[in-house]
């Protein structure tokens, strides 16, 4: 065997123990980061069982906006803004927090006074208050979005001739004009037209 053999033997080996010294440091420990645990969907409420957590070895430049195991807690609650299969990495932008109900106010009516009765109502559908005040004075309230109907889930305990509707009030002054609506005087309900549940 040559020198030359022997020179290149031993660097071949001297190359192989730094390359097999970098991959070793490379491959120290990662970070813990969040997968998702299943696929979660856009628009999906989401759960922190919906999250596991993975070894990731990665520059921390890479994993900015990723979410760590500590952040998990604070996404029950949350929504999915895009689809997420499981396994993959998740980043806090994939979310929003949820959207809290809007405030709302409960009216007793008469099913009469509804056109169509209370089963012409469906939660989403726009109905007018049209009113006079006890001091004889027209009221109208329009464009309220109802939440909550009798036949979703509203209370019956109010008589036989009685229903409750949920309706959104988007601010005190809304509120106002609905309280002085249904209060004292006569109102009635005029339906929008093209409402969920009508057609």
């Amino acid at each position: 065997m040559s020198t030359g053999h022997v020179v290149m033997i031993v660097a071949g080996l001297l190359a192989t123990l730094l390359t097999y010294a970098v991959l070793r440091q490379a491959a120290g420990a990662g970070t813990e980061e969040s997968v998702a645990a299943d696929d979660i969907h856009a628009g999906q409420v989401v759960t922190t069982s919906l999250f596991a957590t993975t070894d990731v070895k990665a520059p921390s430049s890479a994993l900015s906006g990723i979410l760590t195991p500590k952040e998990i807690d604070g996404m029950s609650g949350q929504v999915a803004l895009v689809d997420i299969k499981k396994g993959q990495l998740v980043a806090r932008r994939q979310f929003r927090p949820a959207t809290p109900p809007p405030p709302s106010m409960a009216i007793t009516v008469d099913p009469q006074t509804i056109p169509g009765g209370a089963s012409a109502l469906a939660p989403g559908s726009k109905i007018d208050l049209v009113a006079v005040t006890q001091a004889g004075q027209p009221l109208l309230v329009p464009g309220l979005v109802v939440l909550k109907t009798p036949d979703s889930g509203s209370d019956h305990s109010l008589g036989a001739t009685n229903v409750r509707i949920d309706v959104a009030v988007a601010d005190p002054a809304t509120a106002q004009l609905v309280l002085a609506a249904t209060t004292g005087g006569k109102f009635g309900i005029r339906v929008a037209a093209g409402v969920p549940g009508t057609g």
